[in-house]
């Protein structure tokens, strides 16, 4: 089978939820490995708080079941 893979920005704001950090920390808690990852910029400064985004690929070899069971 072929490798999965998947891409997602991350978006990181002080006080804004944080869905996708949380998803990307999912992900590499299932398995998946981070593939390559780009900047794509970040604001802030003295007015505002720091906050930036960045385009993330992951992938993870298909899960193996026995079964109906996974195999490591």
């Amino acid at each position: 089978m072929a490798t999965e893979r998947r891409a997602l920005v991350v978006h990181y704001a002080p006080g804004h939820p944080a869905e996708t950090v949380d998803e990307l920390t999912a992900l590499l808690n299932d398995d998946w490995r981070l593939v390559s990852t780009a900047a794509m910029g970040g604001t802030g400064g003295a007015t505002a708080p720091a906050q930036f985004a960045c385009l993330v690929v992951v992938e993870r070899d298909p899960k193996k079941t026995v079964g109906g069971f996974s195999a490591s």
